[in-house]
């Protein structure tokens, strides 16, 4: 694979921390065992999932290439916007986060994807969902998962 699982979280999780308001952010290889709420908010990112089609000549975006076998990674960015305490508090905290974040994807819009050049990702969709993470031993945390689907061929 010219490309890395690896180096595709570490794009990810570079480009997304710099989104606005940002605290400290986690690639698949940095993540602790707790998360402190001084940490908030949090990012951390790290490998999901995989698929892989079949190498046939005929499939639709690949008739011109001969047979190129196409992956799709989803990698996922787990936002710990705080920890839960105050309903409203909580869900503008999660509310901006998610605008700052989705602010940063929305600029991924020309290659190199996420700054991955060469042989990377050559096309993403994404979306999210608000969550309540439970971490380190019953502490709740407002958040959300973003699902972000990278193809690679």
């Amino acid at each position: 694979m010219a490309i890395s699982l690896g180096q595709i979280c570490d794009a990810i999780e570079a480009t997304l921390a710099t989104a606005v308001g940002m605290g400290r952010t986690q690639s698949y290889d940095e993540l602790t065992e707790g998360v402190v709420g001084r940490d908030c908010p949090l990012l951390q990112v790290y490998p999901a999932r995989g698929s892989c089609d079949v190498t046939t000549p005929t499939t639709e975006r690949t008739t011109f290439q001969a047979g190129v076998r196409q992956k799709e990674f989803e990698v996922r960015a787990d936002l710990y916007a705080r920890p839960r305490s105050h309903l409203k508090q909580d869900m503008k905290a999660v509310t901006d986060m998610i605008d700052a974040i989705i602010d940063v994807l929305e600029v991924q819009n020309v290659k190199p994807y996420f700054g991955v050049g060469g042989v990377g990702i050559k096309a993403f969709r994404w979306r999210w969902e608000r969550a309540v993470f439970e971490y380190e031993g019953g502490t709740m945390y407002m958040g959300a998962r973003f699902f972000i689907t990278c193809r690679i061929f």
